[in-house]
C-alpha cells in the first residue's frame, strides 16, 4: 500500500461539484488501495479561495473528505522541516515561490516527507526536486 497526499490542485478538482469527474472515479480506487491523505496546508489553500468565492458544495464535499480521508495536520516539526528544505532549495538555486511568500509547496512537501508519502499533482515540477510526485493518472494500482 503506497502513502498519497493529495496537493491542493487535486483536492480542487476532487471537490469541484460538476467538473473532475475522471478523477473522483481515481479517487474512489485509489483509496481502496492505497492510503490516501488530506494535508491540512492544501486544506487552508483550497478552503480561503472556496470560501471566498462562495462555493458552499465544494466546501461541504472537502469536510466529508477530511472526514473520510487521513487528514495531516501541520506539526512544529513538520515547519521546521520546511522552512529547512526551503533554504536548502534556495541555497541550491531552487525557487519555488516568491522570496516572502509561504510556500505551500514546500510545506506540503514537508508533510509528504514526514508521513513517508507522494505528492499527487499536476504540478510534479513544483515537488519532483524534494519529494517522489506523480500524477493521478500515474499512481499504480498493483
Amino acid at each position: 500500500m503506497v502513502r498519497l497526499l493529495l496537493d491542493t490542485a487535486v483536492l480542487g478538482e476532487v471537490c469541484h461539484p460538476r467538473k473532475y469527474v475522471e478523477v473522483r472515479r481515481w479517487l474512489a480506487r485509489a483509496v481502496a488501495h492505497h492510503d490516501v491523505l488530506i494535508s491540512e496546508v492544501a486544506d487552508y489553500e483550497l478552503r480561503r479561495e472556496l470560501l471566498r468565492i462562495g462555493s458552499h458544495r465544494s466546501l461541504d464535499r472537502l469536510d466529508e473528505l477530511t472526514r473520510e480521508l487521513t487528514y495531516v495536520p501541520m506539526a512544529t516539526s513538520t515547519w521546521r522541516a520546511a522552512a529547512k528544505l526551503w533554504a536548502m532549495l534556495r541555497r541550491g538555486g531552487t525557487v519555488t515561490a516568491a522570496p516572502n511568500a509561504l510556500d505551500g509547496d514546500v510545506l506540503i512537501a514537508a508533510q509528504a516527507l514526514s508521513e513517508g508519502a507522494s505528492v499527487v499533482t499536476p504540478n510534479i515540477r513544483h515537488f519532483e526536486a524534494i519529494v517522489p510526485a506523480l500524477a493521478w493518472r500515474d499512481v499504480p494500482f498493483s
